[in-house]
This record gives structure tokens, C-alpha cells and sequence, in this order.
């Protein structure tokens, strides 16, 4: 697929996704939906990336959905149409699309992350935040919903009633806000964003892959589990990493004070 709104690019084993409509702060369009959707997937299914990082271009991450699309659906209404089914686009698959994910997900948040610029952020494994950057769950302010499963992962981020004020509010959050509530792991100076999101991929890098993807799946798994099946999967899991080529070539490494050659196992 030929990107429009946004820009992939890979290096050193990490691929980058960035929204890429800077003039328009990133606004989200139902076109960037499906292109996001693709962008993860071709990621997932390249052997040469094993991490990847969604960013936005310019000053903003994304200040929310494009509002010709609102305009243009209250008219589609009007003349007896669908409305924002074809919005919301491709966009619908993106949170069952990163959690099935093998590769972890990254997100530097630039600038203002509002709607559905802050949502398509809660699937994601790490999220991260420029000092100068704000969020805010804006919905209600003009008469719209929550979406991309925003209602059942924001809970379990920031807990029950935090949400329940971020959501009901429609405030801006600052960077400072979002750490103290656990929305993001991380803070950073704007002009270092894209470092430290490196820097933390390349911890990741440091991993074997098989024990990432399923200590990730385990993780997703674990909030519509029970600690027994949550145990369950790890004997499982640890079982897979146990019999795994990775794993004899991880601990000879470490053995033999060297780093993990995985190209050996590509032979």
C-alpha cells in the first residue's frame, strides 16, 4: 500500500510510523485509519523488525478526527445515509490489530493527542509523552463517544474513577498529569522524544523474540483472565521459550560474554 497520511520507515530493526498530515495537526481522516491498520500489520510481518514506534510529524500527535469528516457525516445523516460507519474506517480493526501483535508498540506522543489521537494510543504496550504535550479525551465536548475500546483500557491505565473524570471532563491533561495517573511510563524533553523512544526499542531489541511475543501476549491476555489462566499461559509460554532455539542461543551468548547472534538461527 502506498501511504497518503502517513510515513513507514525502518532501520536497525525498529520501524517507524508516523502520522503525517502536519499542516492539518495530524487530524485523523478515515484513510490514515486503514493506512495505520496496514502500517502495524506490515510491521508484525516483517522478520526484520521487532519493534516498532508510532509517532506524529510536526507540532501535534494528532488533535483528534478531521472535522470536514464530522461535517460530512451530519450531512450523509441528512440525505438519509450511513453516517460515520465509513469514518471510522479501517480504524475499528487498529486495537485488535496491535494486541495480536508479536512486535511491541511505542508511542511518542509529540503534541497535543485529542479524540481519537489519545485513544488509538491505549492499545499500545509503552507510551511515552513530550514534556510540552497535552492529551485530552474531548468527546463529549462535541457530542461525540469514546471509541476504539477507549472505555474498557483507559480503567485499567489510570483506574475507574480517573477515567471516568478524564472521559466526562473532556479536559486537557499536561505530560505531568498523564505521569502521575500512569497514562504514560515516561516524560521527556520535547527534542528528545525520539530518543528515548529509541532508546527504549533498543532495550527491547536486547530481547529474545519469542520471549517478548509472548510475555506481550500474556500481558493482553491478563485483563480478560484470572491469575490461574493468566498462570496457565505462562507454563505454556515458558515451556515454547524452554524448547526454543532462541533461548539456547541467548544463554550461550551470555555464557560466553558475547551479544546474541539471531541470524545464526536464520540459516
Amino acid at each position: 500500500m502506498n501511504y497518503e497520511t502517513i510515513r513507514y520507515e525502518t532501520a536497525d530493526e525498529i520501524a517507524t510510523v508516523t502520522l503525517n498530515r502536519p499542516a492539518k495537526l495530524n487530524a485523523y481522516t478515515a484513510k490514515m485509519g486503514v493506512e495505520l491498520v496496514d502500517a502495524m500489520r506490515r510491521a508484525d510481518d516483517d522478520r526484520d523488525v521487532r519493534a516498532v514506534i508510532l509517532t506524529g510529524a510536526g507540532k501535534a500527535f494528532c488533535a483528534g478526527a478531521d472535522i470536514a469528516g464530522f461535517a460530512d457525516n451530519i450531512r450523509s445523516r441528512e440525505d438519509g445515509g450511513s453516517g460515520n460507519s465509513e469514518r471510522r474506517g479501517g480504524m475499528l480493526e487498529f486495537p485488535a490489530t496491535v494486541a495480536a501483535m508479536r512486535k511491541p508498540s511505542i508511542v511518542a506522543i509529540n503534541g497535543y493527542a485529542l479524540g481519537v489521537g489519545v485513544t488509538m494510543t491505549l492499545p499500545c504496550d509503552i507510551r511515552i509523552m513530550a514534556d510540552s504535550a497535552k492529551v485530552g479525551f474531548i468527546f463529549a465536548r462535541v457530542g461525540m463517544m469514546p471509541e476504539l475500546g477507549s472505555t474498557y483500557l483507559l480503567p485499567r491505565l489510570v483506574g475507574a474513577s480517573r477515567a471516568a473524570e478524564m472521559m466526562l471532563t473532556g479536559r486537557h491533561y499536561t505530560a505531568a498529569d498523564c505521569l502521575a495517573a500512569g497514562l504514560v511510563s515516561q516524560v521527556t524533553p520535547a527534542g528528545q522524544l525520539m530518543d528515548k523512544a529509541r532508546e527504549i526499542a533498543g532495550e527491547i531489541l536486547m530481547g529474545a523474540p519469542l520471549s517478548i511475543a509472548l510475555t506481550k501476549r500474556a500481558l493482553t491476555n491478563a485483563d480478560a483472565g484470572t491469575l490461574a489462566s493468566a498462570i496457565d499461559f505462562e507454563m505454556f509460554a515458558l515451556d515454547k521459550c524452554s524448547a526454543s532455539a532462541e533461548h539456547k542461543e541467548y544463554v550461550s551468548a551470555f555464557m560466553e560474554k558475547r551479544k546474541p547472534d539471531l541470524s545464526r538461527l536464520r540459516r
